[in-house]
C-alpha cells in the first residue's frame, strides 16, 4: 500500500494548507460558514454510511454521522423556530451534490464504497486519535485492496478531489455570506411582521427604514412566501408582481446553468 500512503500523505498536506482549513483550525470561520461546512460533511457521510451499513455492521462504532449532525446543530446560529429560517438555511454546496451523486453510482460496488469510507473516515478518526477504529478501517480496506488495487486507489484520489472541490465551493459561499449577513436582521424584522399579520403584508413598516428598503424587503418576503407555497402569485399586490416574477425566473435560470455544469465538475476538480 505504499502508493496509497504516499498519495494520502501528499493530499493531506495540500488539504491542510488550504486557507479555509487553516481558518477552520484556528477558529476564524463565522458560525454560519462553519455550520455549513459541518452540514455538507454530514450530507456526504450520512449517505456513505447508509450505503456501507451492511459492510460495517460488525463495527457500527465506525459511523460518525450523528456526531457530525450534532456538530452542525451546535454551530448553526439559527433555531428551528426562527422566523428567518426560510431565508437563512444551511446550503448544500454544488460539490456536495456531485459527491453524493457519485456515491450513488457505487451502490453495488463494495470495494469502491470501502475506498470512499477509508478516505473519509480514517482521516476523521485519526484526527480524533481513535487508533482502534483507524486500524479496523485499515483491515477492512486491505481485505478488498489486494484484489482491486487500481480501482480503490483511484476512488481514494477521487474522494480527496471531492473534498477539495467542496472547500472551493465553501470559500465562494463564505464570500456570499459576508455580503448577505448584514441584510438578515432586516429580513428577520420583516419576517416577524409578515408572520404576525399576513393580511397586512402591504402595510409593513417599522418607521425606521426608507420606503425603498421596505419595498425590497416586502418583495423578497413575498417571493419566498410564493416559493414555499404560503401565498399564491395571483394574490400578490400588483406593484410587487413584476419583481417576484423576474426574480423567480432568474433563480430558475441559475438552476438550469448549475445543472449544465454538473457534468463538467469532476474535470474541474481533477486539475
Amino acid at each position: 500500500m505504499k502508493d496509497l500512503e504516499t498519495f494520502i500523505e501528499k493530499a493531506r498536506s495540500n488539504y491542510e494548507t488550504m486557507d479555509f482549513i487553516v481558518d477552520y483550525n484556528n477558529n476564524k470561520l463565522i458560525k454560519e460558514v462553519k455550520g455549513t461546512y459541518f452540514y455538507n460533511q454530514w450530507l456526504v457521510i450520512n449517505q456513505l454510511e447508509h450505503l456501507t451499513s451492511e459492510i460495517t455492521k460488525d463495527f457500527p462504532e465506525i459511523n460518525i454521522r450523528e456526531k457530525l449532525y450534532e456538530a452542525f446543530k451546535q454551530e448553526w446560529p439559527y433555531e428551528a423556530d426562527d422566523v428567518s429560517k426560510p431565508w437563512v438555511e444551511p446550503s448544500m454546496m454544488y460539490g456536495t451534490e456531485v459527491w453524493a451523486k457519485h456515491l450513488k453510482t457505487l451502490k453495488d460496488i463494495p470495494h469502491k464504497l470501502v475506498a470512499q469510507l477509508y478516505a473519509t473516515h480514517s482521516e476523521i478518526h485519526k484526527n480524533q486519535k481513535s487508533s482502534v477504529l483507524v486500524d479496523k478501517l485499515k483491515t477492512l480496506f486491505e481485505k478488498y485492496y489486494k484484489d482491486h488495487k487500481e480501482e480503490m486507489l483511484e476512488e481514494v484520489k477521487m474522494s480527496w478531489d471531492f473534498k477539495r472541490g467542496l472547500i472551493q465551493d465553501l470559500v465562494a459561499h463564505q464570500e456570499h455570506m459576508e455580503e448577505v449577513l448584514p441584510r438578515i436582521a432586516l429580513f428577520k424584522q420583516g419576517a416577524k411582521e409578515i408572520m404576525e399579520d399576513k393580511s397586512g403584508i402591504n402595510n409593513m413598516s417599522d418607521g425606521n427604514r426608507d420606503e425603498t428598503e421596505n419595498d425590497l424587503v416586502r418583495a423578497e418576503l413575498m417571493k419566498n412566501a410564493v416559493t414555499m407555497r404560503e401565498m399564491d402569485f395571483d394574490d400578490l399586490p400588483e406593484k410587487y408582481k413584476d419583481y417576484v416574477k423576474e426574480d423567480m425566473k432568474a433563480e430558475e435560470q441559475k438552476k438550469k446553468e448549475l445543472d449544465k455544469k454538473f457534468e463538467e465538475a469532476p474535470k474541474r476538480w481533477r486539475h
